[in-house]
């Protein structure tokens, strides 16, 4: 199978990212690609789904399989395809952005950035839709065109580490679903050591984990999703600040007011009567 569409410039101007042109090739042990420096002039990702292929940096031939991708930035020397005993499953797409985004940084720094993806966390489903929209496309296609290549990015950025990462994918996993649990149950008393202990590291381990992953303390994390509980309860109920300070995870309602004023710059009430004017 070998499909893929070029799109038109868009109307719009200013979107913070746009495909110019996006396809996947299945069965196509015949796709391989040269291009030499400055040819072109857009970033090229492409994602593997399934088989094998490669991709030569620095004249080193990387191995592409499955949870595999690479990134290369504008004007990049490139050289890669499938390998025509086991033809990849690839996804790819050319785009343009000015996104300060770090993947695409170390992209631009190095001339190409080479990761592992997790093939589970829904990029065929976002890719399968602006197929869909390529194919048929109008005008006002364009936003959502442009969002879904945004949420891919960002999707990747959070969910991939370099081919040669510190930090495997497994684990990542395993923190941002500690996570999601510290954040449906932030009323819980939770410490460091009981939120290590649902992860399965140490206190001293997790910590470093979680830092790196989520880009803030285990401890931060939680007040913030505590604040957000709050907030939420305040804007939507009745409850007192008594009871909203309990279901949010705070023992004492003086101590809540007292951190709730120092984030917010005001008491808990008002910041509920700007919701309920």
């Amino acid at each position: 199978m070998r499909k893929h569409w070029v799109l038109p410039q868009p109307a719009y101007a200013h979107y913070v990212c746009y495909p110019e042109m996006l396809g996947h090739y299945s069965d196509f042990p015949e796709h391989a690609e040269r291009r030499s420096e400055g040819f072109l002039n857009s970033y090229n990702l492409h994602m593997v789904f399934g088989g094998e292929g490669y991709v030569f940096q620095g004249g080193e031939r990387i191995s592409m399989r499955r949870g595999s991708g690479f990134l290369f930035p504008r004007g990049a020397y490139q050289q890669y395809g499938s390998d025509p005993g086991a033809a990849w499953d690839v996804r790819w797409m050319h785009f343009a952005t000015a996104m300060p985004l770090p993947m695409l940084e170390e992209a631009d720094q190095s001339r190409g950035y080479f990761f592992t993806f997790d093939p589970a966390t829904g990029y065929e489903a976002l890719f399968e839709e602006m197929y869909r929209l390529s194919a048929g496309y109008e005008t006002r296609s364009e936003p959502r065109l442009s969002t879904l290549l945004y949420e891919i990015l960002v999707t990747l950025m959070q969910n991939s580490e370099p081919l040669h990462g510190s930090v495997p994918l497994e684990i990542r996993h395993s923190i941002r679903l500690t996570a999601d649990r510290i954040y449906s149950e932030c009323e819980r008393p939770w410490t460091l050591e009981s939120m290590a202990r649902l992860a399965g590291y140490s206190s001293y381990h997790f910590l470093r984990l979680f830092r790196s992953i989520m880009g803030k303390t285990p401890n931060r994390y939680l007040s913030d999703c505590r604040m957000a509980r709050a907030k939420l309860l305040l804007a939507s109920t009745k409850l007192s600040v008594a009871q909203i300070a309990l279901q949010s995870g705070f023992q004492q309602s003086s101590y809540f007011i007292k951190v709730f004023r120092q984030l917010e710059g005001m008491p808990p009430n008002q910041y509920r009567r700007s919701f309920n004017s």
